[in-house]
Order: C-alpha cells, then sequence, then structure tokens
C-alpha cells in the first residue's frame, strides 16, 4: 500500500486533476442557483421537484430531462465557459457557433431547423380553449416573424434552404385558428416587415426587433382598429449605444460591431406590478449588458401605461387594450399611448393566473391583443395560463 501511495505521489498531475474535479464540484454545491442570465437574457431552470408525476412525465416535461437542464444551466461560472469557447471557437474562422450562424452586414442569425411541434400543438389547443372560455371577448392574435424569416438576403449562403420556414408555418396557423374561431381577428406582420426589410427592423447582435420594427407592427395593429398610428419622425428620439445582444453572447464573434437601441419619451404614467415607478423606461438598464431589459422595466407580471397623449380620447370614456406579450412587446406596446387610455401589459411567464387581470379587476378591454415572436410562440410553457 506504501509504494502505491509513493508511486501516485510521483505524479502530481494526477493530484492536481483530482483536486480540480473536488474543487469545482463542492464549488458547484455550495453556489445558489441563479434565476436569469443576463448574458443569455433567460430564465434559468431550476432543481425540479422529484415526484412520481415527474418520474412518470415524457418529453420537455421528464423528470430526467429537467434535471440535466438545471445542471447545465446551473454550472459554476457557466458565463465564463461560455464565453471562452465562443471566442476560441471564433479564432477557428467557424462560420457559426452555439447554434448562432454568422451573417452578411455584422448579422447573426438562431439557426432553426426544427420546431417542437408537440409544445406547438399543445399552445394552440390552449389558445382555442382560451377563446371558448371568452367567446364575447374581442381578440386579436398576432405572431412576429423571427429575423432571418424577413431578412433573408442578410442569410448566410444555404441557410434558408434548410431553416424552417417561419412565413409558411404562420400562414398555416392563422389558417388553423381561422376556422377554429371565425370571430378571432389576425394580424399578419410578415407582409409590413419585408416591405422595410432594408431598414433596421432587428438587431444585428440580438433576438429582439428594433423599436422602429415595432412601430411598424404598432401601425398595423390600430389602423386594423379603425384607428392611424402616430407620426413616426415627430417621437422625441434617444439612442442607447454599444449594445452586445443574446447572440453576441452566444457567438462572440471577432470583430462584431454593436447595435444601437433607440427610444422615445412617449408621455405616460407607469406602473409596474401595481407600484408606480418614475418613467416608461428603466434607464439604469441602460448601463449594464443586458440594455434590452431597459425597455418599459423589462418582462414583468403586469405593467400598466396610463396615457397622457391619446389622440383619440374622448370626454367620459376610457378606452383600454390589453396585450399578452414575450419581450418583442416591450417594444411594441408603448405606442398604443397615442390610441387608448390605458395599455395593460402581461407577460405570462410572471403572471399567477391570466383571470387576475381579466376577470378579477373588473375592467372592460377594447380589444385583446396575444403577441408572441414565432420561436417563443413555439416554445413557451406558459400560454396554459391563458385559460385560468
Amino acid at each position: 500500500m506504501i509504494e502505491k501511495w509513493k508511486a501516485l505521489l510521483k505524479r502530481p498531475l494526477i493530484w492536481l486533476f483530482a483536486l480540480f474535479i473536488l474543487g469545482f464540484t463542492l464549488w458547484d454545491l455550495l453556489l445558489p442557483p441563479r434565476e436569469f442570465s443576463d448574458m443569455e437574457n433567460r430564465m434559468l431552470q431550476q432543481k425540479p421537484a422529484l415526484t412520481l408525476k415527474s418520474l412518470m412525465a415524457g418529453g420537455e416535461q421528464a423528470y430526467s430531462r429537467k434535471y440535466e437542464k438545471y445542471i447545465n444551466d446551473q454550472f459554476v461560472l457557466r458565463d465564463g465557459w461560455i464565453s471562452l469557447k465562443s471566442r476560441a471557437e471564433s479564432l477557428l474562422a467557424k462560420i457559426e457557433n452555439n447554434n448562432v450562424a454568422y451573417g452578411r452586414d455584422g448579422y447573426l442569425f438562431e439557426k432553426v431547423f426544427s420546431v417542437d411541434e408537440e409544445n406547438l400543438a399543445s399552445n394552440i389547443q390552449y389558445m382555442e380553449e382560451f377563446l371558448d372560455k371568452y367567446p364575447d371577448l374581442p381578440v386579436t392574435f398576432s405572431i412576429i416573424p423571427n429575423a432571418y424569416a424577413i431578412l433573408t438576403d442578410k442569410t448566410p449562403p444555404g441557410f434558408s434552404a434548410v431553416s424552417v420556414d417561419q412565413n409558411q408555418r404562420i400562414e398555416e396557423l392563422y389558417d388553423h385558428m381561422r376556422a377554429a374561431d371565425p370571430d378571432l381577428k389576425l394580424l399578419p406582420l410578415s407582409q409590413i416587415l419585408s416591405a422595410h426589410r432594408e431598414e433596421a427592423l432587428y438587431y444585428r447582435t440580438d433576438h429582439h426587433w428594433t423599436t422602429y420594427g415595432a412601430y411598424l407592427a404598432y401601425g398595423e395593429y390600430v389602423r386594423s382598429l379603425g384607428m392611424e398610428p402616430v407620426d413616426y419622425q415627430s417621437l422625441e428620439r434617444h439612442e442607447v449605444k454599444d449594445f452586445y445582444g443574446t447572440f453576441d453572447a452566444k457567438a462572440k464573434r471577432a470583430g462584431t460591431q454593436p447595435d444601437t437601441i433607440v427610444w422615445y419619451d412617449i408621455p405616460c404614467r407607469v406602473e409596474v406590478n401595481q407600484e408606480p415607478v418614475e418613467s416608461l423606461n428603466d434607464l439604469s438598464r441602460f448601463e449594464v449588458r443586458d440594455k434590452y431589459s431597459g425597455l418599459m422595466h423589462g418582462n414583468k407580471a403586469l405593467t400598466v401605461l396610463h396615457s397622457q397623449c391619446n389622440q383619440y380620447r374622448r370626454e367620459g370614456n376610457i378606452s383600454r387594450v390589453l396585450v399578452v406579450k414575450d419581450s418583442y412587446g416591450n417594444s411594441f406596446a408603448p405606442y398604443l399611448c397615442y390610441n387608448f387610455d390605458e395599455v395593460y401589459v402581461v407577460d405570462l411567464r410572471y403572471l399567477g393566473k391570466f383571470s387576475a387581470v381579466l376577470t378579477d379587476m373588473d375592467l372592460s378591454f377594447d380589444d385583446v391583443l396575444i403577441l408572441y415572436n414565432f420561436m417563443n410562440f413555439v416554445t413557451d410553457t406558459n400560454i396554459p395560463k391563458l385559460r385560468y
């Protein structure tokens, strides 16, 4: 036995490697789990509860699948390892990294070669159940195509041929919803966005659309309701420079040029989760990496905008619109202050139940807009909350 220990002591690299593994294991176990990644701009998987139901579940709901995601998301120094891997692969002159492809003119695009058909079918079913539950509610449904579906001239060669045809899938989704509920208003956006594809509709380094892309969609929406949008040139413009978005965080492409976030002073009084805040946007967030989260204070359960600039104000009548959205809606919703007295904005990811806003508040809405980008509608697991 003594001879074996002496032999091991002559191999210090083995001991260093063992200490390295042990140290990182202990660090990983003691480190409290993070809820949100600023670098990736997404919620991180939390430790799943071990129950008989979770053990019997299949697919994305399976305990083993969730626990694997939890380990991957909570690994110690995860952001640093992602950056190191991305920069190393960028130096090797790769044309893609971490599922992000390098396009023309500095654009980065997420590779989408398939969709979660099971989750998409479930979300469509939940939408139908929501419409059945509120048959008298005026509802508009709109799916936003992601950047590669519109900026086809910016994508790498052959990219569109192997990617999911979002425009076609959105049309199929609209056809299905139209057949399920003929009274549902649909708001197609592909045509208006494609007509302006030479302008800055999406960020180069991030998965969101710009405030101008959101403005074009806002114009289509209010026109569908018989109103006109505010004149874009009349808005007071502000800029936030040096914005590196989620695609840059994943790809870390050498020489990537930052984006500029444009935002506007839109006169309104703001409440976030029923607490008043000083301004429409959180200016302090424009100083951190995830600058997009400064728009409308980021993703919150309930944000209410009390307009001070409604062009259609009528004495004795309060007009209201309810927007159910993902993070794309943070660029979109503020424009509605020019057409409604009150704009209610809901993010189902942080809201307990939808009826808490729709019925418990005892408010009437001129319209309910359900607005999601394509990839989020396909993957989101919070759509079932529409029914509760």
